[in-house]
């Protein structure tokens, strides 16, 4: 009786604690992180652009190791983003959230119909806690939809402030005629 307390018929995905996102499989992966220890290592808050996994050396570069020159004029590849792209697929991430989550916590009804239905079978606690587990998921899933939309707004209001400020104080720049000054 205790264990139909797990499951409410709330229609809401739990939602993880937001500080607390776990590092999506693709970073795992690219990281290289041992099986077990995913949970050892969460997301950066939204605003921030920081690699969750960079690890800061644990000793000076050795003495001697002269480093390439960097390439004149900057990075070799410059990144121009058009105006609004960041906005409009921070808008987009919302659509699939909004496009997610409603069917996803709608499954807390036929859920428990069929807990209720297997009641005193093994299978009815197999299905509790398979549901329970989705609720999890979908959650993480919902939460990182979220953190990516507010991510892309946050970079795309970083950018228009860089871009405009970049603007401004080239406009300030006074070219200076060659016949000036005779």
């Amino acid at each position: 009786m205790s264990e139909r307390k797990d499951i409410q018929g709330d229609d809401k995905l739990p939602e993880p604690g937001q500080s607390k996102l776990p590092l999506s499989p693709d970073e795992i992966e690219r990281h290289g992180i041992l099986p077990g220890f995913e949970g050892h290592y969460t997301a950066p808050p939204a605003a921030s652009t920081a690699d969750p996994l960079d690890r800061p050396q644990l000793r000076p570069d050795p003495p001697g190791l002269l480093r390439p020159p960097a390439p004149p004029g900057g990075s070799k590849a410059d990144l121009k983003i058009a105006p609004g792209i960041l906005k409009k697929a921070a808008g987009q991430a919302d659509d699939i959230y909004d496009a997610f989550y409603k069917p996803a916590a709608s499954l807390e009804e036929p859920a428990l119909a069929a807990v209720r239905a297997l009641e005193g079978f093994e299978s009815a606690r197999a299905v509790r806690l398979a549901h329970r587990q989705w609720e999890r998921q979908a959650g993480t899933v919902t939460a990182w939809l979220a953190h990516i939309s507010e991510s892309l707004r946050s970079s795309d209001g970083t950018y228009t402030k860089t871009d405009v400020a970049v603007g401004q104080t080239a406009g300030q720049v006074r070219v200076r005629s060659a016949l000036e000054g005779y």
